[in-house]
This record gives structure tokens, C-alpha cells and sequence, in this order.
């Protein structure tokens, strides 16, 4: 971390506004972390929360994002933010 608050390197970070808190529980709000993190955070409580295999498990205007760099060309066709249910 720089002294900005700006994340150092080419790691992406993600939190979870605060105002959104109360519709994924577990989740902590309000901190900087890494993104994949709150990724698996979200993937875990999918189900829980009601989403369908193939839908969003965020609601990109409920998480705040910094930092990263751009994704590499073998990356940029994956379809990361796409629940899929394990049953299936």
C-alpha cells in the first residue's frame, strides 16, 4: 500500500459498501480486500442468497474497485463474474 492509500502492485481489490451489507451476510463491509477474495466470499453465499446458477453474485454498484492491472489476453474471453451451482 502506498502512502496515497492506493494499492501498491497489480493486485485488484474490491469491498463491499457498507449500505449493502445487510444482503450478504458473512461479508465483511467497508474493507479493502483482495478481490478474488471477496469473489469466493460471494461465491459461497450465493446460493444462500437466492442467486441462480448463471447470474451475477454482485451487483457491480454494491462493490467499490482499485488497483490491478489489465487482464492478460489469455484472461480477457473468461466470464468471471457468473455464479455456476455446483449441483448441476
Amino acid at each position: 500500500m502506498t502512502k496515497s492509500g492506493r494499492p501498491s502492485g497489480l493486485e485488484r481489490q474490491a469491498r463491499l459498501k457498507p449500505q449493502y451489507a445487510s444482503l450478504y451476510p458473512g461479508v465483511v463491509a467497508g474493507e479493502w480486500i483482495p478481490a478474488w477474495v471477496l469473489a469466493e466470499q460471494l461465491m459461497n453465499t450465493a446460493e444462500q442468497r437466492g442467486v441462480g446458477a448463471g447470474e451475477r453474485v454482485c451487483d457491480p454498484a454494491h462493490c467499490e474497485f482499485r488497483g490491478g492491472g489489465q487482464r492478460g489476453q489469455e484472461f480477457r474471453n473468461l466470464r468471471t463474474r457468473v455464479w455456476t451451482s455446483s449441483k448441476a
